[in-house]
């Protein structure tokens, strides 16, 4: 996708959304993110946060810890958390859930949709994203979708080292049937066995990068030189008795 081209975009984007952001979760009163009174709305023209409604400005849910962490209710239909085109949800060490099986997306029929940028330990598990939705994992972070089908839908993942990306729903068939072409590593199309090793999680799949040889080559060293530095403590230790 072209919008997750090039990495130093999706980390600028990451680094600036917490001061451009203009709604904020407080988590004051319940953990329903539909419940206006749980976000600080007081730098935002947004007065209403309703299910299938764009939110028209950046929303940034952490750090935490919070009173009450967001979840997504179960709704009387199949709906979603909506952002505007081009606007980004930053869940920076904290936790997004649902509570039935609606998730987040962008507006029907938009080809500018929204970010969703996962940093610094976040955890965001919804049922499915629609609607041209670029979910971004850091290094820390993980999603775990809860849908089965095609809980990916019109929209992707981009992975960096270390993320977690989980279905429970979804096989490792189907996610390489569905999903595979969807997710990309650092802005690289996903190949299996190449840069992703894709496993089984229950009765779901469990998707992770596999770290480049220099990077093995980098924790082999580091873990020789932690061996022979035990090994020197311990030969200091048996010298001194």
């Amino acid at each position: 996708m072209i919008k997750n081209m090039f990495v130093a975009v999706a980390i600028v984007s990451m680094l600036n959304t917490a001061v451009n952001a203009d709604i904020v979760w407080l988590g004051t009163t319940d953990n329903d993110i539909f419940n206006e009174a749980n976000w600080d709305l007081s730098s935002s023209s947004v007065t209403i946060i309703d299910p299938n409604v764009s939110v028209e400005d950046n929303a940034v849910i952490g750090p935490g810890p919070f009173a009450n962490d967001p979840v997504i209710l179960e709704q009387p239909s199949q709906q979603r958390f909506q952002l505007g085109d081009g606007n980004t949800l930053t869940l920076s060490g904290s936790t997004l859930t649902v509570a039935g099986n609606d998730g987040v997306g962008g507006a029907p029929g938009t080809t500018n949709g929204p970010l969703v940028n996962v940093i610094d330990g976040g955890q965001f598990d919804p049922f499915f994203v629609v609607n041209d939705v670029q979910v971004n994992i850091d290094a820390t972070s993980s999603a775990t979708f809860g849908g089965g089908g095609n809980p990916i839908n019109l929209s992707a993942v981009d992975l960096t080292p270390g993320a977690m990306l989980g279905f429970l729903n979804e096989t490792p068939d189907a996610y390489r049937a569905e999903h595979l072409s969807k997710t990309t590593v650092l802005g690289a199309p996903a190949i299996e066995g190449d840069n992703v090793m894709i496993a089984a999680m229950g009765a779901g799949s469990k998707i992770t990068v596999i770290p480049e040889p220099t990077s093995m080559i980098l924790t082999s060293f580091g873990m020789l030189a932690l061996l022979s530095f035990r090994r020197k403590v311990a030969g200091s230790s048996e010298t001194s008795c």
